[in-house]
C-alpha cells in the first residue's frame, strides 16, 4: 500500500475568497469610520463654540458689550484666545467672531478648513449667537446630533 500525502497550504481559490471577504468588509467599515472621524471632530468645534460664548458672556459681564474697541465692530482679545480646533496642531476648524448690533450681539462661527480631514464635509460651518440659535450652513442630515 502506497501512502498518499496530503499537500499543505492554501488554494488559489481560498486565497481568492479571503481577499474578497476582506474587501467586502473594508468597503463597509472605512466609510463607517470616516464618518465616526469627522462627527467627533464637529463635536470638538462644537465644545470651542461653547467655550468661546461662555467667555464672551463674561467679558459682556465685565464690560457690557461684547466687542472692546471704540466702534464697538470686533473683540482683539477674542481672536487671541480663539483661533482654531485644535489648537496647536493641524487645525481642522477655525473660529470666527461677529459683532452685531453695535457690540450688543455676536455671532461665532466654526469653520472647516478647505484642506484636511473635513475637506467634504457636508455640514459645513457651526454658528451659534448671543440668543442661543445654532445653525449649520450645511446640507448634512445628522449635523445637530
Amino acid at each position: 500500500m502506497k501512502s498518499r500525502k496530503l499537500p499543505k497550504g492554501f488554494t488559489l481559490i481560498e486565497l481568492m475568497i479571503v481577499v474578497a471577504v476582506v474587501a467586502i468588509l473594508a468597503a463597509i467599515a472605512i466609510p463607517s469610520y470616516r464618518d465616526y472621524i469627522r462627527r467627533s471632530q464637529r463635536a470638538e468645534a462644537r465644545a470651542e463654540v461653547l467655550r468661546a460664548e461662555g467667555w464672551l458672556e463674561r467679558f459682556y459681564t465685565e464690560n457690557n458689550r461684547y466687542s472692546n474697541n471704540a466702534a464697538n465692530t470686533q473683540n482683539t482679545v477674542f481672536s487671541g484666545i480663539f483661533t482654531g480646533v485644535p489648537a496647536g496642531t493641524t487645525t481642522r476648524y477655525t473660529i470666527a467672531l461677529t459683532i452685531t448690533n453695535g457690540g450688543a450681539g455676536y455671532t461665532v462661527t466654526a469653520t472647516p478648513t478647505t484642506t484636511g480631514p473635513l475637506n467634504g464635509d457636508a455640514c459645513g460651518a457651526y454658528s451659534k449667537t448671543n440668543t442661543g440659535a445654532l445653525t449649520y450652513n450645511g446640507t448634512g442630515s445628522r449635523c445637530l446630533n
